[in-house]
């Protein structure tokens, strides 16, 4: 069982750096191929003139043909990787952010975090609990029968006072931690009917429920109404109430609605169908990312002769597959919000639980970005470049005679990755093992490289390089040496 980030398993897969490690290594090893589309302007050698001869072959010759079908062949190899790699993106994300307790935890926190929601959860607990308890009923017990007109008036004044100190209400670390706890208990119980149940759960004729009354009863405290609340919610419970409910029901041939505080995440009737597709998910999470990887891998093994132009061309479909998450997320997040929420006053809200809820995918796509701009500059730095070449030479004398400074230097750049910690996969151990051991191929090819390229390069070289030219660009004759 392959395993990345804290004992996590395939669905974390496109987050963690092993992917890179393979390809990288595949490719470095072997960065002799030439390719003089990139520096046209660059003397060739008697070898590269040689090599550069081949593309005059007619188009219609029995070598060119073959040759332009294997290179469409590892091109298609990789768009359907690419495409393939955007539904992988989105399995990934829904597995982590459904079937994780600790992230749905996380992003239920944070939603009711937001002011924008916390106003949209008030406006609802404030219905409810005005709908529970008749306030200018109890206002009249009250008052006077003098001022008892004013009842109403001042149930009103009331509600828009609830309706203000809501959001406050929200915001304490009580309430907070009371909704975190809720949202965690549900998915909890959520999870394990999903996965078949438990001795102690059963899913005949019954419901998963995300309990807010501990919410409810904290904004009844604070507008003054709690023991009305609690009298009503006494009456409703036990076989009195039932039995009450049941009539009313009968009589009026309605459904009452269910105890204040209470949302049906799952009834048992669902059950078959979300266990299938809670198994269906966790397949695609499975699937999906390890055929994209595999597809990719293939299409570099299969450009033999120009891997290192099929590995660039990888890190930029993994840059394209990063792009098309990020772009899904503004676009679908902004179209879905518009033909659900019919209230504009709510779209706000809305909006903002959608961005909440799709951070992890954001998180996920920003490092495919990262990866495959890392496989890229990888790859221009093993071409043929004059550029590559300077900076290959550049690194020579460091990499002959000092090259645990650059193990150091590597380190150290590591360690403030580590530190920032611009995404998750940056933040769990094996993740960053598999950086430490990417930086440390990556320093080892480019030694053995420049050791070969650029045997007698000193320390300097690249200096004196510098001031040469810039004195050149400026008219002044180059400095004497010696």
């Amino acid at each position: 069982m392959v395993t990345c980030g804290g004992g996590r398993t395939w669905d974390t897969l496109l987050r963690c750096p092993w992917v890179l490690v393979l390809l990288t290594e595949a490719v470095l090893a072997d960065t002799a191929d030439p390719d003089p589309r990139e520096d046209p302007s660059s003397p060739a050698t008697p070898a590269e003139a040689a090599t550069q001869v081949q593309p005059a072959v007619p188009a219609s010759g029995p070598a060119a043909k073959p040759h332009r079908a294997h290179r469409g062949l590892v091109a298609g190899i990789l768009v359907v990787a690419s495409i393939i790699g955007v539904f992988a993106v989105l399995a990934v994300w829904a597995n982590r952010q459904v079937l994780n307790t600790d992230n749905w935890t996380t992003t239920s926190t944070r939603l009711l975090a937001d002011p924008k929601i916390q106003a949209a959860v008030g406006a609802v607990l404030v219905n409810e609990l005005f709908k529970q308890v008749d306030v200018a009923d109890e206002l009249k017990k009250v008052l006077p029968s003098e001022v008892s007109g004013l009842a109403a008036p001042a149930a009103a004044g009331l509600r828009a006072l609830a309706g203000q100190v809501v959001p406050q209400v929200l915001a304490t670390a009580p309430v907070q931690e009371a909704w975190r706890q809720a949202n965690k208990t549900a998915q909890e119980q959520l999870l394990r009917i999903l996965k078949g149940g438990s001795s102690t759960i059963s899913t005949e004729n019954g419901e998963v429920t995300l309990k807010l009354h501990p919410l409810l009863m904290e904004l009844a405290a604070q507008v003054g109404l709690q023991k009305q609340l609690a009298s009503v919610q006494s009456k409703l419970k036990g076989s009195t109430g039932e039995t009450a409910r049941g009539a009313a029901e009968e009589k009026l041939g309605v459904t009452l609605p269910p105890p204040s505080g209470n949302i049906v995440i799952l009834r048992s009737s669902q059950l078959k169908t979300a266990q299938d597709a809670v198994k269906g998910l966790k397949s695609l999470a499975i699937v999906l990312p390890v055929l994209a990887i595999a597809l990719f891998i293939l299409a570099v093994g299969l450009a033999k002769d120009w891997r290192r132009i099929a590995l660039r061309t990888t890190g930029w479909c993994f840059v394209a597959v990063g792009l098309a998450a990020v772009l899904s997320r503004r676009v679908l997040g902004n179209a879905l919000v518009n033909s659900v929420v019919k209230n504009p006053a709510n779209r706000e809200a809305v909006h903002d639980a959608f961005q909440i809820a799709t951070t992890l995918l954001y998180d996920i796509a920003i490092a495919l970005i990262t990866y495959g701009l890392v496989i890229v500059v990888a790859a221009w730095l093993a071409g043929n470049t004059r550029p590559a070449g300077a900076i290959r030479r550049s690194l020579a004398p460091s990499l002959r005679e000092h090259v645990g400074y650059v193990y150091g230097a590597g380190a150290i750049a590591l360690l403030l990755v580590v530190i920032w910690g611009p995404f998750p996969s940056t933040r769990q151990f094996l993740p960053i093992l598999g950086f430490a051991i990417l930086i440390a191929l990556g320093i080892r090819n480019l030694q053995s490289t420049t050791a070969v390229e650029f045997p007698d390069a000193q320390v300097g070289d690249t200096t004196r390089a510098l001031r040469a030219w810039w004195a050149s660009r400026r008219g002044h004759p180059p400095p004497a040496t010696g």
